[in-house]
C-alpha cells in the first residue's frame, strides 16, 4: 500500500500541572538519600497499564510479543482501572514499576504529579535518529512528549487519535438520512433548531473536561496559530480579544439547554454517568458529542449493529478556509526509580515496532451480552500505520485529519508554579455546567478566565 503523506503535527506549549497537589512520598531520591534499591531482576520487567477504553488484551499480546523477541525476559503486567490509586500505594512502599501507561489529563493528575516531583526519567536516548525517522512528523516536539519544554523527552506518545464531534452517521448519510451534516457554526445551530422540533438535542458532552480539545481547536480557528500559542502561555488579551470573545460566545450558546441534552450535566461524571451521555448519542437523544475514536470500543457493548459512527471537526466559522483538529496522544513513561531501567527503555522502543503496530491495529472488543467481537483498532504514531486501517470510520477519521485544509494542533496550557486554591479544570471547563444551569453567564466565565490567566501568567516557571 502506498504510504500517504503525513501532516506535521503542530506542537505547542507546556503541560499544565497547576491543578494537582504534590504526591506524598513520590519524590525521586538517590539510594544514598534513602531511596529505593534499583537492583531488580534484570530479566523481569514490571509494566503498569491503565485499563481504559483500549482494554486489557493488547497489553497481554504486547507483553507476550516482547518476551518472544527477548529470550529469558518475563513481563509482569499490572492492569487496573484504578491504576493511579494502586501505584500511589505501591510507590509509597517504594515498589516501583519499570514502565507506566497512564495519560496526562486524567482526573487524578497522577502523571502530572510525578512530573512535578521530578520522578519521571528522561528517555530522550530512546529516540535515536532511526526511531525518529519512523515516527510521524512533529509527534515528539509537543508537550505530550516534552512536558518541561527543555527539549528532552520524558513521555513517549504511543497512541494518537484525531478528536472532534462524534455522531450517528446513519442520520446524515444514505437513502434514509434525516439531516445534512453542518460545516460551520451557523449551520450547526440551525441544525439544532431543526432537531429540537423532532425532540432531539444538538449536543451533549461526556464530562466538561472533554471540551478541552474543542476549546483548543476553536482558539486556533478563531485567531490563528500565533494567537493560540499566546493563549496557551496566558496572554493577557486572550479572553477579551475579538477571537477569545467569539470562542466564549459560541461555546456559551452551545452548552445552554437550548442545544445541550437536558440530562448532560447530571450525568457528566467519572462514575459511569459519562457513558450515559455517550449512550444518548447512540440512542438518538443527542446528535453530537466531543470525543475520540476510543469511544467506539468503550461503547461497543451497547452499540447496535446497525449503528455507524462518524466524526467531524468542531465547526468552523463562516468564511474560514481551514479547519483545526486537535490530536490527542496517550503516553507511556518510566519512573526514575524503575528497578530495570535499560529493559524499560527497550520496551518503550518496542512500542513503535512493526510487531506492536500490527497488534494495535488488530485490537478488538467483545460485546459482553452477545460475546461478539468488534474491531477496535488503535494507531501508533508510526508513518504508514493509519494507512493499514481497515476500511471504515476509524480510517476515514485519520484520512480526513490529514487533509490539506486541516490544521493539526496539540499541546495544553503552560505549566506554572503551584497556585494555592486554583482548580484549572474547574475554572476553564467546569464553568460550562454552571452556564447550562443558569448559575453563571458567559460574562462571568470570561471574568473568571481573565482572573485565572493573570494568576497563571504571574506564576509561570
Amino acid at each position: 500500500m502506498k504510504m500517504k503523506k503525513v501532516k506535521k503535527l503542530v506542537a505547542l506549549s507546556l503541560v499544565s500541572a497547576m491543578t494537582v497537589t504534590a504526591l506524598a512520598g513520590c519524590g525521586s531520591k538517590s539510594n544514598d538519600e534513602g531511596g529505593s534499591d534499583k537492583s531488580g531482576d534484570e530479566n523481569v520487567l514490571k509494566v503498569a497499564a491503565f485499563n481504559g477504553g483500549n482494554g486489557e488484551q493488547i497489553w497481554k499480546d504486547i507483553a507476550a510479543a516482547f518476551e518472544k523477541e527477548n529470550e529469558g525476559v518475563k513481563v509482569e503486567l499490572q492492569i487496573s482501572s484504578e491504576l493511579d490509586q494502586d501505584l500511589t500505594k505501591n510507590i509509597k512502599n517504594k515498589d516501583y514499576p519499570d514502565v507506566v501507561y497512564y495519560n496526562l489529563g486524567q482526573e487524578s493528575g497522577f502523571t502530572e504529579n510525578m512530573l512535578k516531583e521530578n520522578a519521571v526519567e528522561d528517555i530522550s536516548d530512546v529516540f535515536d535518529d532511526e526511531l525518529r525517522g519512523r515516527l510521524i512528523d512533529g509527534i515528539l516536539d509537543g508537550t505530550d512528549a516534552q512536558p518541561y519544554g527543555d527539549g528532552k523527552i520524558y513521555l513517549a506518545p504511543i497512541f494518537y487519535t484525531p478528536t472532534g464531534f462524534w455522531y450517528n452517521k446513519n442520520l446524515f448519510e444514505g437513502d434514509n438520512a434525516k439531516y445534512t451534516l453542518p460545516t460551520n457554526w451557523d449551520e450547526f445551530f440551525a441544525l439544532g433548531d431543526q432537531a429540537k422540533k423532532d425532540g432531539v438535542s444538538l449536543f451533549t458532552f461526556p464530562q466538561a473536561g472533554y471540551l478541552d480539545a474543542t476549546m483548543y481547536t476553536m482558539l486556533e480557528q478563531a485567531g490563528g496559530m500565533d494567537f493560540y500559542n499566546k493563549a496557551l502561555k496566558y496572554d493577557a488579551d486572550t479572553w477579551t480579544s475579538e477571537a477569545g470573545q467569539k470562542v466564549l460566545d459560541t461555546l456559551g450558546k452551545l452548552v445552554t439547554p437550548d442545544y445541550t441534552q437536558e440530562d448532560t450535566v447530571a450525568n457528566a461524571n467519572a462514575d459511569g454517568g459519562f457513558k450515559i451521555n455517550q449512550q444518548n448519542v447512540i440512542d438518538g437523544k443527542a446528535l453530537f458529542m466531543p470525543n475520540g475514536n476510543w469511544v467506539i470500543g468503550e461503547m461497543a457493548a451497547s452499540t447496535p449493529k446497525e449503528f455507524s459512527w462518524g466524526m467531524m471537526p468542531a465547526p468552523k466559522w463562516s468564511g474560514d478556509t481551514t479547519q483545526a483538529v486537535y490530536m490527542f496522544t496517550e503516553q507511556m513513561w518510566i519512573p526514575k526509580e524503575a528497578p530495570n531501567m535499560e529493559l524499560a527503555k527497550e520496551f518503550v522502543k518496542f512500542m513503535y515496532s512493526d510487531t506492536v503496530v500490527d497488534i494495535l491495529l488488530n485490537n478488538t472488543t467483545t460485546n459482553k451480552e452477545t460475546k461478539e467481537t468488534t474491531p477496535a483498532p488503535i494507531v501508533a504514531p508510526v508513518k504508514g500505520a493509519a494507512d493499514k486501517l481497515p476500511e471504515g470510520t476509524t480510517k476515514d477519521v485519520y484520512a480526513a485529519s490529514a487533509a490539506e485544509d486541516v490544521v493539526s494542533v496539540t499541546g495544553t496550557w503552560a505549566t506554572t508554579k503551584p497556585i494555592e486554591g486554583l482548580d484549572m479544570k474547574k475554572n476553564v471547563y467546569g464553568a460550562v455546567e454552571s452556564i447550562n444551569t443558569g448559575d453563571m453567564t458567559v460574562e462571568d466565565w470570561q471574568n473568571q478566565l481573565v482572573d485565572t490567566w493573570k494568576k497563571c501568567a504571574d506564576n509561570m516557571e
